[in-house]
């Protein structure tokens, strides 16, 4: 496990496509963006936003602005370390010391988030079968692990899986997204959108016997938990911005294919490498700022907006295996019955798609932080690992499956220990982008600020929940 000090040489960046200094040509380009916001649409979104606006109704609306705020900048600084670089984002883990790699993303995340979040998602899809279309005498672990078999050859049987993905998710959370911003209009009334801005500004305001939602929210409700720029940062590489387009994608391999690189380069400052990189950081920034934070904002905000003026009116609090069920409350006030099947249909999918992420997401970032963290891991392919922990990620799920069989507490758990490894999460970046990105290539001073103010924010969430003030 040797912390790396040095880069395989300076190497300028790479000149983009032809045609992406036009808009045209950096739509064409965009990605990740759609993969993540589909990852996150369909545990805080759809269960935890609308959760909070049936119990409080918007006032916790500023913890979703917040969380924006602070995640979507983490996000920025580990996607330009990969394009700088060429490197996993794991490397920076490796880089400042090589156990934030062990522990931080084999060890942790194997027991937190694989055993938890799939088997959380799992019994809330079967849920929507069982209790919205009345398929009725089948155990829910069952329908659970049929939804996730049907993921495994999306994933394995193809060549390269990210393009599946990518295609899959930009549909479904597109038609979601839609959908809900319709249901949001017809609910709107001038005096409900007055009160959303009070919400949405009123910072620190938590209501007496709301600090649990807080935290479901601050971890969840906007992107996912403390490994989300890990996600995006690969995702970025696979797709091929900055550095990251000269770097073997995670593909099913032939003996003559490369494998993707472990210590990157050190990007040239020339003046024709700071023409190449402003943009690329184009493409970048359009995906996250352009595609991601509005969808991921949005969404959040949709959900707990037509929950505070549908369900909580009405007395209905999402939980339990009706966790999405009692959302399809939004499509049947305006469209009847048939609405609401066309809503359970559309979380299903949402929840599946969310789901095909996840599962294809962190075996991404345990395969590649094995091969950084541990030499002798490199004679397997990336491609090989990958595989290997995607048929892990469904085995490991049915234990909690099995012994918790309720969907909200499975992900109450990994929620909870989100918070807690949160601020870690944001520190590392933050150094990396100070000590191995070229000045020319860092962040706006102004960005490192609003991280370190999240680091600060999420730091004082954990104590929270550490000294017992917030509790599932």
């Amino acid at each position: 496990m040797a912390r790396p000090s040095e880069y395989s040489g300076v190497r300028s960046i790479p000149k983009p496509p032809a045609g992406t200094e036009t808009l045209r040509g950096v739509i064409a380009w965009l990605g990740p963006a759609y993969i993540m916001a589909a990852m996150e649409v369909g545990s805080g979104e759809l269960i935890f936003s609308a959760q909070a606006g049936a119990r409080v109704g918007m006032i916790l609306a500023w913890t979703l602005l917040l969380s924006a705020i602070f995640k979507t900048t983490n996000n920025e600084f580990a996607i330009r370390y990969v394009m700088a670089t060429g490197e996993s984002p794991m490397m920076m883990y490796q880089r400042i010391h090589p156990i934030f790699c062990t522990f931080y993303w084999v060890v942790q995340l194997i027991i937190r988030h694989w055993m938890f979040w799939p088997a959380g998602a799992a019994l809330a899809m079967a849920g929507i079968i069982i209790e919205g279309y009345g398929v009725k005498g089948v155990d829910p672990v069952i329908i659970g692990l049929i939804l996730y078999v049907i993921i495994l050859p999306l994933l394995l049987a193809v060549k390269r899986a990210y393009e599946v993905v990518e295609k899959a998710c930009t549909i479904m959370v597109i038609a979601m997204f839609i959908s809900m911003l319709v249901v949001g209009a017809l609910v709107t009334t001038p005096e409900r959108f007055g009160e959303a801005l009070v919400g949405l500004f009123s910072f620190g305001v938590i209501p007496v016997g709301a600090a649990d939602l807080a935290i479901r929210l601050l971890a969840w409700a906007f992107g996912g938990g403390p490994e989300e720029s890990l996600k995006y940062g690969l995702y970025v590489r696979e797709k091929g911005y900055g550095m990251a387009s000269e770097v073997a994608k995670v593909a099913r391999h032939s003996a003559k294919e490369e494998e993707p690189v472990i210590v990157g380069w050190k990007p040239s400052t020339d003046s024709e490498s700071i023409k190449n990189w402003k943009v690329w950081l184009r493409i970048a920034q359009t995906d996250l700022y352009g595609v991601y934070l509005p969808i991921g904002l949005l969404g959040s905000l949709i959900f707990m907006y037509c929950a505070t003026w549908i369900l909580k009116p009405a007395g209905l609090v999402p939980s339990g295996y009706k966790v999405a069920v009692v959302q399809s409350e939004f499509f049947r006030m305006f469209f009847g019955e048939f609405g609401a099947m066309v809503y359970l249909f559309l979380a299903m999918v949402v929840l599946w798609s969310t789901a095909i992420g996840n599962m294809d997401a962190y075996p991404r970032i345990v395969a590649s932080a094995l091969r950084v963290n541990f030499p002798w891991v490199r004679k397997v392919s990336e491609y090989k690992l990958y595989a290997t922990l995607v048929i892990l990620y469904f085995f490991l799920m049915i234990p909690a499956m099995v012994g918790i069989k309720q969907p909200e507490i499975l992900l109450l758990i990994d929620i909870y220990l989100s918070v807690l490894l949160m601020a870690l999460a944001f520190i590392v970046p933050f150094i990396a982008n100070l000590l191995w990105i070229p000045k020319e290539f860092r962040p706006h001073p102004i960005k490192f600020v609003i991280l370190a103010g999240g680091i600060a924010f999420y730091l004082y969430f954990a104590v929270l929940v550490l000294i017992g003030v917030a509790r599932p």
